[in-house]
């Protein structure tokens, strides 16, 4: 009788060596980042909460300004903007589609007469 040894399943282990020589490289980049950290004390301070500032929306429309969503003149501008600087209220210009951007210009040149410093642009037309 002849014995026939049976040979096992041949095993490629070349893929596993790259996955281990990938994680060895991994460990030593991550050690030496480690390696190289500074320990600050960093000092503590007593500074009060910052207070949420409000914001004024002005919408340029087609057929007029709207100061916080209610329509105005012109000529009530001056007392608004008055009333927003004395509470330090940020006012955003937003312009819908419909308004020329003439208006817009000229929206912003009224407000820097009336001693506003810094106005925000705000998108203000509606989604479609």
């Amino acid at each position: 009788m002849r014995s026939e040894r049976r040979r096992g399943a041949d095993v490629d282990i070349t893929p596993l060596i790259d996955v281990l020589f990938m994680l060895i490289i991994f460990f030593v980049l991550t050690a030496a980042f480690v390696q190289g950290a500074i320990e600050i004390e960093l000092p503590e301070g007593n500074v009060p909460p910052i207070r949420e500032r409000s914001s004024i929306v002005v919408t340029v429309t087609g057929s007029g300004i709207l100061w916080a969503g209610e329509t105005v003149t012109r000529e009530a501008l001056p007392e608004l903007v008055a009333k927003a600087l004395a509470k330090s209220d940020d006012i955003l210009i937003a312009g819908e589609k419909s308004a020329p951007y003439g208006e817009v210009a000229e929206l912003l040149d009224e407000m820097r007469e009336l001693g506003v410093q810094s106005v925000g642009l705000a998108f203000g037309g509606k989604k479609n």
